[in-house]
């Protein structure tokens, strides 16, 4: 491949990224958001001031002071990372949701035995498909975001999602290329075990509503707030609704540096395994000025060497206390325990 041709290359990557319907940053979802970041600014404003001023409502959505920093620099390098580049390393590297949908299905037909097909009610089948695969890919986004906020060696990497100072829709691409794959295979994980459950539920593989081979519930999540979660508009669920679906705040208390929000709101769309599994936190009505980022000594975190080496060398280091630390962990265990058995001998 010449020049040209890597040129030529790239440009289809990132033209299909913004033409493309379906895709995650097209510019017909962007064009959405924008209204409805202009619609919500203008109804807070007229709540509070009883007038509304769009000169001021376009300062606030194109805010020099976000657009034009290290941080938002750095969110855009990884977006042509991430657009031109990763399709290809993750493409190869993570396993197909197809193949684990035939192992799932192939197990459940020689444990349980094959079930007919079931030739009629197409539609319906097609309805409830679509709606299964939407939960097995937020349970499994889920399980992906808890595991990287739990397990260092994972952290590591997703840690550079979270070095992010200011947010805009952009920083939806601020992601190690390895975290990337983890999440890859998490993904196929899930939605291929439920697509294989489905195949053997219905005798035959089903189909479900796509926009560009993606979920249509999760585009239309994507065309209405999913770019405002990385965004400094402070729009909040709150009641029921905030416990059903993640609002833009929800997500940006789960950015935020305050202590008490590390670890919150885990989820992408649903908040459901959040208050199911204790870690939703609902947003106030009022914005609490958050800032957002991860203090740490070291390179700094929106250069190359910041986004892609360092967070090697310290998931490796990590890596390698991890046994040392689970055998201190084990000790302590062992010696409460001995502690708790001496007490009660004497009592």
């Amino acid at each position: 491949m010449d020049i040209n041709d890597a040129l030529r290359f790239s440009v289809a990557r990132i033209s299909n990224e913004l033409f493309s319907a379906g895709s995650i940053f097209s510019v017909y979802s962007l064009a959405t958001t924008f209204l409805i970041a202009v619609c919500a600014l203008a109804y807070q404003r007229k709540m509070r001031r009883g007038r509304v001023n769009l000169r001021v409502i376009a300062r606030a959505i194109f805010n020099k002071r976000i657009l034009l920093t290290k941080s938002s620099a750095a969110d855009v390098k990884l977006f042509f990372l991430s657009v031109v580049l990763m399709p290809v390393v993750v493409g190869a590297l993570v396993i197909s949701t197809n193949a684990v949908a035939i192992v799932v299905s192939g197990a459940l037909n020689g444990l349980v035995g094959a079930r007919a097909p079931i030739a009629c009610c197409d539609l319906s089948i097609k309805v409830f498909s679509t709606v299964v695969l939407f939960l097995a890919y937020e349970i499994g986004y889920w399980v992906d975001h808890y595991l990287k906020h739990r397990i260092p060696f994972l952290w590591e990497f997703h840690k550079v999602h979270h070095t992010a100072e200011v947010l805009t829709p952009v920083t939806n691409f601020r992601n190690h290329p390895i975290d990337n794959i983890f999440f890859g295979y998490m993904l196929a994980t899930f939605i291929g075990a439920a697509s294989g459950v489905l195949a053997w539920v219905f005798g035959r593989t089903t189909e479900s509503f796509t926009v560009d081979g993606k979920n249509i519930l999760f585009i239309f999540f994507l065309w209405t707030i999913g770019h405002l979660q990385h965004s400094q508009f402070w729009i909040p669920f709150r009641g029921v609704l905030g416990n059903i679906i993640l609002s833009p705040a929800h997500h940006q208390i789960h950015h935020s540096t305050d202590p008490k929000h590390f670890n919150r709101n885990f989820g992408s769309v649903l908040a459901i395994w959040d208050w199911m599994f204790g870690s939703l936190e609902i947003p106030s009505t009022t914005n609490p000025r958050l800032k957002y980022g991860v203090v740490e000594e070291g390179a700094d975190p929106h250069s190359v060497v910041g986004i892609l080496a360092t967070p090697i060398v310290r998931a490796a280091a990590a890596l390698w206390r991890a046994p040392a630390e689970i055998g201190n962990a084990w000790m302590e265990r062992m010696e409460q325990r001995r502690q708790e058995s001496k007490s009660t001998s004497i009592s």
